[in-house]
């Protein structure tokens, strides 16, 4: 999601890269789906208000039916072998767009060595320990301020 937010974006010239960045992050620190997030601010960075639910529901409503009538198939089929097989399928993807986007935006995160220091130490912690992702988010906030002192 995160290589078509940018394109559509910044490539639009309603956002600039620091600006889409500064977006990402937010809308990691907050709940709910990036996508959503996003939307919402550009919407209401643009148009106020109405821009910004407007956004929102063009968003997530085409995702909201879709969501109804899967459910409804999933539902009836559940425990057919292709439906399962289609659900690992799905998973698979799910972790390979993962790293995708993680790739994709490190050239633009890590721009010098406190940033790389900054991002393997995270990512050591996230994967070694089980501190919580919500501690580390706001760690690495503090750790940015300080860093730029």
């Amino acid at each position: 999601m995160i290589p078509l937010l940018q394109r559509e974006l910044v490539m639009a010239g309603w956002l600039s890269l620091q600006e889409f960045l500064d977006v990402v992050a937010i809308s990691e620190m907050t709940p709910g789906p990036i996508a959503i997030n996003t939307a919402t601010f550009v919407g209401y960075r643009l148009f106020g208000l109405t821009g910004a639910a407007v956004a929102t529901l063009a968003v997530i409503s085409p995702s909201l039916i879709l969501t109804f009538v899967l459910l409804h198939f999933l539902n009836r089929y559940q425990d057919h072998p292709l439906t399962q097989k289609a659900m690992a399928g799905i998973q698979v993807a799910v972790v390979i767009l993962i790293v995708s986007a993680g790739l994709y935006i490190t050239p633009s995160a890590i721009l010098d060595i406190k940033t790389f220091i900054l991002a393997a130490a995270t990512f050591m912690l996230i994967s070694k320990t089980k501190v919580s992702p919500i501690l580390l988010i706001f760690l690495g906030g503090v750790a940015g301020i300080l860093l730029s002192l």
